[in-house]
């Protein structure tokens, strides 16, 4: 990956960053220096820089090999399909309430989504999320705060690159969202990063052809950062066909 963590910081660093800091693997001497490792930003492990001896190809970070590494979403996003591992609960009032919120303030919700996801979302897509919320009744998990909902959805899709019916690309690149490895299932957020999770995003290259994606593709990532006031900030409304598709699709909803 082009960017990982600084040694003893949480900030994004590229190669040259680490090297203008920490020098070169030889010394003067010609010996190694004693150097601290860059870190993964979704699993925090060791990384190395690839190519470090051949200055005029890629340089890269990756992941120090280990017979049993640690779980990452960089390096295995197979294994990171969030789910919920507890029994749907049952309809609640605040569960319902809630819902009743997130459609007064979609339009805030869908503009968060649509900024992370580099201007590019389409309505179908939302909506298909909003169907898989209401199936799995995540409204009504105890714990969730109305601006959570945004990213949990943000981390429940891939998100494909983006064409017109003409074929015209307006994404080229297959995006994906992570939480970082300490959450594992929905249930996580909560239990294992007392309310503060951390959300990496990561850009791809199209694989084409029907080749899976992988590590292979990947181009860069950043962590995303979280708003925790968007809900009372302005916005931008989004475009007049993505607003009527929203209130053909949940006529009750918008019913007065």
């Amino acid at each position: 990956m082009k960017r990982a963590f600084h040694p003893r910081e949480d900030r994004l660093i590229t190669v040259q960053d680490y090297l203008s800091e920490f020098g070169s693997r030889l010394g003067p001497n010609g010996k190694p220096r004693a150097r601290p490792n860059s870190r993964c930003p979704a699993c925090l492990a060791p990384m190395k820089i690839v190519g470090e001896d051949r200055p005029l190809h890629d340089q890269i970070f990756s992941h120090i090999g280990k017979e049993n590494p640690p779980p990452c979403p960089l390096r295995n996003s197979a294994d990171y399909k969030y789910e919920f591992l507890e029994e749907a609960p049952e309809d609640s009032e605040e569960g319902r309430r809630l819902r009743r919120d997130f459609f007064k303030n979609w339009e805030k919700h869908w503009n968060v989504m649509w900024k992370l996801l580099d201007h590019f979302m389409d309505i179908e897509d939302f909506i298909g999320l909003i169907r898989r919320a209401d199936t799995t009744r995540l409204w009504h998990r105890s714990k969730l705060s109305e601006w959570e909902i945004p990213y949990i959805f943000l981390v429940w899709k891939e998100w494909k690159p983006v064409k017109k019916r003409d074929g015209t690309i307006l994404r080229e690149t297959w995006i994906r969202f992570w939480f970082d490895a300490h959450v594992r299932t929905i249930e996580d957020i909560w239990i294992r990063t007392q309310g503060n999770p951390r959300i990496i995003k990561a850009w791809y290259k199209d694989p084409k052809r029907g080749a899976i994606l992988g590590p292979d593709h990947l181009i860069d990532t950043d962590e995303v950062r979280i708003n925790l006031d968007f809900l009372a900030m302005p916005h931008k409304v989004p475009a007049d066909f993505v607003v009527n598709k929203m209130r053909q699709s949940f006529l009750e909803d918008f019913s007065p």
